[in-house]
């Protein structure tokens, strides 16, 4: 690996940490709540606000000139899809805040390099499970240092689908049980473990076959930003997987979308499968 690159690796990794000594620091006490877009169950602490700036502060250290973009950063991310070119870094400093929350172990701090419209360096750390991944383009990912892969399952049938579920719409909840209702009968099981990286490093780590987002996501955009994906946790997660060995496609067919969904999956063969059974139930939300 070239130098630069093991940097920016480097740096992720040290971010990482430095945000979820934030998440242990308040782990376990009363936190307000700051509710986005009257959505009851979609909110922030000020964990979520002093990890990424500890985030902010680390990078800083190292690459003072370039941008770093959080999820809470919602006044910048008009300015996301022109730095995916340029170059950024992304964070998500605690995925998960409504298991941190509630006292579970599954939350992290994601931290990812963009530049050319591609990731290139990655970490997702676990503070609680003690489990860092990092990954870096073109050098495999790893899992506490030690290489990881996806699973060797070869079709839809042996396969652990999880997703994730948020909100409180009763729509929303019609929706995702019936594209569960749709695909259960196809594959081995389903999982809903939590945070979207438990999930996405399950995959890469071979724990679980298929991630895909099955629920409100499908049917609106946020209105506080321009994109309907997530890429502050979106551009690690297609790293991790992909130099895992694993495949990734866009939920609604076609390469990777940083800027929307994907399904992540640890072969190709997998996601047409899903595809095929899913047809016009996994469809594009009304614009």
């Amino acid at each position: 690996m070239n130098n630069h690159l093991q940097l920016r690796r480097d740096v992720a990794i040290e971010a990482a940490r430095a945000a979820t000594e934030v998440h242990l620091r308040y782990r376990g006490q009363q936190l307000d709540r700051d509710v986005h877009g009257g959505e009851r169950t979609d909110y922030a602490t000020r964990v979520d606000l002093e990890a990424q700036d500890a985030v902010k502060h680390v990078v800083a250290l190292h690459f003072p000139d370039e941008p770093v973009i959080g999820e809470e950063d919602h006044d910048r991310h008009g300015e996301v899809e022109s730095l995916l070119q340029s170059g950024c870094w992304f964070t998500d400093p605690l995925d998960g805040t409504g298991d941190y929350v509630h006292g579970s172990p599954h939350f992290s701090a994601i931290v990812c390099y963009v530049a050319a419209g591609e990731p290139q360096a990655c970490a997702i750390y676990f503070p609680v499970l003690g489990e860092l991944f990092s990954a870096a383009k073109g050098h495999g990912s790893t899992l506490n240092e030690a290489p990881c892969h996806v699973s060797g399952v070869a079709h839809l049938r042996g396969a652990i689908l999880s997703t994730a579920y948020r909100g409180s719409d009763p729509a929303r909840v019609a929706g995702l049980a019936q594209r569960v209702e749709r695909v259960l009968p196809h594959i081995e099981g389903i999982r809903l473990p939590g945070a979207p990286s438990v999930m996405a490093c399950a995959v890469a780590a071979g724990r679980y076959d298929v991630f895909t987002m099955m629920g409100q996501a499908l049917e609106s955009a946020s209105s506080d930003r321009p994109f309907p994906g997530q890429p502050w946790e979106t551009a690690a997660f297609l790293l991790l997987v992909q130099e895992a060995g694993g495949a990734v496609a866009g939920l609604f067919g076609g390469p990777p979308d940083m800027l929307g969904y994907n399904v992540f999956a640890a072969n190709s063969t997998m996601i047409e499968e899903l595809a095929a059974v899913m047809g016009d139930i996994l469809s594009p939300p009304n614009p």
